[in-house]
């Protein structure tokens, strides 16, 4: 029986992007499982974290899923103070105790800037930290791979464009305006580019835009060499700012993808939800869910369930278009997400070369069927952001199923045996 004190604890991981991240959650897991008290973990999301490698984005939410996995409730919170968003979460969720990663970080620098860590530690007040190395056990390896990107030479080539087109304005501008007032020319065109185009072909353009401006038009003209110092510093600023324009304009570009994809995430939701709300059978919401999940990810999708015998068999959706071939062993594939309650098949820890992805339709310790989803293109499909969506609208559907279960007392409906 739990004494008074374990009942009330709660324990609260940082999840962040560190590749021992994942060890620090398995410590918290173990803790919170022997401690036998709920378990939550949380990321914030910063405007420089979103400036992050895309590995090293995917390496935050795989690691948020494997949280979820080990049982956490996760939250990923929005911010520019990693520890007071932490904090303001640990304090509404009534936490006892937070779990942080030590900061790898070098001497000099720890000591003229403080880690989110310390600055958590300052603010947790009543709340107790314990810091963990994390160094010990395998890091978390997404199985999936992404595959590396190609250099956007079309986005380095409009990005040209755009510099070309300043200098041949600002030869228009040369003899009736100041020499200022180019750079306004040159700084725009950088604005523009990072618009259009991104970071890096946003700061090709505006090395190229201060060593055009010194070679057209600060005297001597045609010249690399400076008569006058001053215009030295005036390189100088105007290399920083264009940087910062590129800088800012990609992270507005990060924050307007990040906008959209939880809009189409919210409409996703909502929109599946309206449909099954709306749905009195089980073959209607087996129905619904093939074409929602279909158009969604572009993919072909079935519905498995289990006969009296525990079979899987056919409940909703074309087997031909998802069994290709090889359907016994996709059939065995898919028998292990339905015994074991985990997803298996492509891009999982189980099976994750198979080209079929599993999930099971599962509501607390009780798995209704299994959901097989055939990707339309294997290299792109299902990142971290897409996983999470996908894995929510599936238990959606398993709660609806449930309830059709419960209100029909029927066992899932039988379909042909392959």
């Amino acid at each position: 029986m739990l004494d008074s004190t374990a009942a009330v604890d709660k324990i609260l991981v940082c999840v962040s992007a560190s590749t021992s991240s994942a060890n620090v959650i398995r410590y918290a897991a173990t803790k919170a499982e022997g401690m036998h008290t709920r378990f939550f973990a949380v990321h914030v999301e910063t405007p420089r974290g979103m400036l992050l490698p895309e590995d090293e984005r995917n390496r935050a939410m795989d690691n948020m899923r494997l949280a979820e996995q080990l049982g956490a409730e996760t939250a990923t919170l929005t911010g520019r103070n990693i520890a007071e968003e932490t904090m303001r979460f640990a304090r509404e969720k009534g936490i006892t105790r937070i779990i942080a990663g030590k900061p790898g970080r070098s001497l000099l620098r720890s000591i003229f800037l403080a880690s989110p860590v310390d600055r958590l530690v300052h603010i947790s007040g009543e709340i107790d930290i314990e810091i963990v190395s994390g160094e010990s056990g395998e890091a978390f390896r997404a199985p999936y791979r992404i595959r590396s990107r190609e250099i956007p030479w079309s986005d380095y080539g409009t990005g040209l464009l755009f510099y070309m087109l300043a200098t041949g304005l600002c030869f228009l501008m040369f003899r009736r305006f100041d020499l200022s007032n180019l750079i306004m020319v040159y700084l725009l065109a950088v604005m523009v580019t990072a618009i259009e185009t991104g970071r890096g072909p946003a700061i090709a353009i505006s090395l190229l835009s201060v060593l055009s401006f010194d070679f057209f038009f600060v005297p001597p003209r045609f010249s690399f060499t400076v008569d006058d110092a001053q215009y030295i510093v005036t390189f100088i600023v105007m290399f920083a700012v264009s940087l910062t324009i590129s800088h800012l304009t990609e992270l507005m570009r990060r924050q307007t993808r990040t906008a959209r994809l939880q809009e189409r995430q919210a409409a996703a939701m909502h929109g599946l939800s309206r449909q099954l709300a709306g749905s009195r059978s089980v073959e209607k919401i087996l129905k619904i869910t093939v074409e929602y999940i279909s158009e969604i990810f572009d993919s072909k999708v079935i519905v498995l369930l289990p006969d009296k015998d525990g079979r899987l068999k056919t409940g909703g959706g074309d087997p031909s278009l998802v069994f290709q071939k090889d359907v016994v062993r996709q059939l065995d594939v898919a028998s292990k997400a339905f015994k074991t309650g985990e997803s298996t098949g492509w891009g999982t820890q189980h099976e994750p070369e198979n080209e079929i992805l599993y999930a099971p339709l599962q509501v607390a310790d009780l798995t209704l069927g299994v959901v097989a989803l055939r990707p339309g293109d294997p290299d792109r499909f299902l990142m971290p952001d897409q996983r999470y969506l996908f894995e929510s609208l599936v238990k959606q559907v398993a709660l609806s199923l449930e309830v059709e279960f419960m209100a029909e007392r029927c066992i899932p409906l039988q379909s042909a045996v392959f």
